[in-house]
């Protein structure tokens, strides 16, 4: 019953939001009043649970990485960066305050990542021991003049952040590092320029906010992130659980908590580089499986996803309505939404020629599929919290959508799943990928491979082939597992384990 009742409540905060601060003119000038000296510098400090990205006028300043802030005990320490706006409030020339003219927003995209992940508290992971919350931001903007004056601004905290702060549903409905992310084409295309001046709209007061809160770009005043559990409560919640201590021994009063929010931990500047896309990879092959199912070999592992040059062309719905096994989307089929799948993984069928989702499946729950047989068809029926769309196997998929509301403009429709790129917020383990269901494979696809954007310092090479496969095999290994910490697999289960970083880290200090 718990689980169900977190479920509900992780199903209301759906979709993930889009964060938003105006660093007017008038604002600008009013923080430099009495100081006559020159902007020397202008430093945007920021972090967010679980993932996020941060842009200036439109402009992206994060890496266009996952996952950021690396993954720690959120409860214990959270890390933040720290990215360089003075070209942007200067214009690159000298300015005093009373020359200030122009006003800029800054725009954030959060996700769930670690933080906010679906909670299936079964499989291989125990998410229950995981500190968990609603995504949430922190975020100041410190403006240094030539005397060394230091002036903060935008701040997240406190009643001044009613004051800058807005926030509003974005077009990305659902984002989990192991069953991938529905994006919504239709938010995403009626949302261009959200961060930016000319979109910004001033908050509407005495207007429901559960009247509007469906409408496209509706923004409201975003409330401070609150719990009622502290650090001390968390430890020995955790130390129970892991049989380190005995319910009577706990020091903090036990009771029944109101908000199901873990403590945040204290800012840390970040200790390293962010994760990036590291090599662009081309497919060796594409095959057709019939039904509008594509099959794309780029020949080797990694973590990753697919990069659309050219977006998506539109979707077609297979014969009978009949989707091949995993591209399903009941919801949308449901209310006529439009619709394309991308499963990953990093075998094939051998009976079938298709990806074979079992070996790949999220947290190793899957029903067995159709020749697995370690799990009954069914065993997930009664999973709490699991995907009702996943067919039995929690698979590595994305999903893009375009809503009904759009209309039966099929140029309108075509040009906006011309608008697709790549998931944002979640990375897959695979070789093999399928796009269904298109009447032609969607053109300039290639694979992005993503890992922490650290140095490579060794490297190999012998007059014997196998012998550098096998070195090529053990560094795919590495650059696969390596999303902030080096994790277990990029699929199943993309936890790190103390036994394969100490027995694997000889040779990561090699390469």
């Amino acid at each position: 019953e718990k689980i169900l009742d977190e479920c509900k409540l992780w199903h209301k905060r759906r979709s993930l939001p889009l964060f938003r601060a105006l660093l007017s003119a008038e604002t600008l000038t009013t923080v430099l009043d009495g100081d006559d000296d020159f902007v020397t510098s202008a430093l945007l400090v920021i972090s967010g649970l679980g993932s996020y990205r941060v842009s200036i006028d439109g402009v992206p300043l994060s890496s266009s990485g996952p996952i950021d802030p690396p993954f720690t005990d959120y409860s214990k320490r959270v890390m933040y960066r720290g990215f360089d706006v003075t070209s942007f409030i200067t214009n690159q020339q000298p300015i005093r305050n009373k020359d200030i003219e122009q006003s800029h927003v800054i725009g954030v995209t959060v996700a769930s990542g670690w933080w906010d992940h679906r909670p299936l508290n079964s499989g291989l992971i125990r998410f229950d021991l995981l500190p968990r919350g609603p995504v949430t931001i922190v975020a100041q903007l410190y403006i240094t003049t030539s005397k060394g004056s230091v002036h903060t601004v935008i701040p997240t905290e406190g009643t001044a952040m009613k004051e800058f702060w807005q926030v509003s549903k974005g077009p990305i409905r659902e984002s989990d590092l192991f069953t991938g992310e529905i994006v919504d084409l239709g938010v995403l295309s009626a949302m261009e320029g959200w961060d930016t001046f000319e979109s910004w709209i001033e908050i509407e007061e005495n207007v429901s906010f559960e009247e509007n809160q469906s409408k496209v770009g509706y923004w409201v005043i975003p409330t401070l992130y609150r719990t009622n559990i502290t650090r001390e409560i968390r430890m020995e919640e955790m130390a129970i659980l892991a049989k380190a201590m005995n319910q009577e021994d706990r020091k903090t009063q036990h009771r029944e908590f109101e908000i199901v929010a873990s403590p945040i931990g204290k800012l840390v500047p970040s200790e390293i580089p962010p994760v990036m896309p590291m090599e662009r990879i081309h497919p060796d092959e594409v095959h057709d499986l019939g039904s509008g199912r594509w099959l794309f070999d780029f020949g080797k592992g990694m973590s990753g996803m697919l990069h659309f040059d050219s977006g998506l062309p539109s979707p077609i719905v297979p014969p009978n309505a009949e989707y091949p096994r995993g591209h399903g989307f009941q919801v949308a089929t449901a209310i006529g939404d439009s619709f394309i799948t991308i499963i990953y993984g990093d075998s094939l069928e051998m009976s079938t020629g298709d990806i074979n989702r079992v070996l790949v499946a999220g947290v190793g729950l899957h029903d067995g599929g159709p020749r697995h047989f370690s799990e009954p068809k069914g065993a997930q029926d009664f999973t709490p919290c699991f995907p009702p769309d996943q067919d039995g196997t929690l698979s590595q998929r994305d999903v893009y959508i375009v809503p009904k509301s759009i209309g039966d403009d099929l140029e309108e429709k075509r040009n906006i799943f011309s608008l697709a790129r790549q998931s944002h917020f979640t990375t897959h383990g695979f070789r093999f990928a399928e796009v269904c269901c298109t009447d032609q494979p969607p053109p300039n696809v290639t694979a992005l491979l993503y890992r922490t954007a650290v140095d490579e310092r060794g490297s190999f090479d012998s007059s014997n082939v196998i012998i550098n496969g096998g070195y090529e095999l053990v560094r795919n290994a590495l650059n696969s597992n390596m999303l902030s910490v080096q994790s277990d697999c990029p699929h199943r289960e993309k936890l790190p384990y103390g036994g394969d970083l100490v027995a694997e880290s000889p040779v990561a200090m090699h390469m």
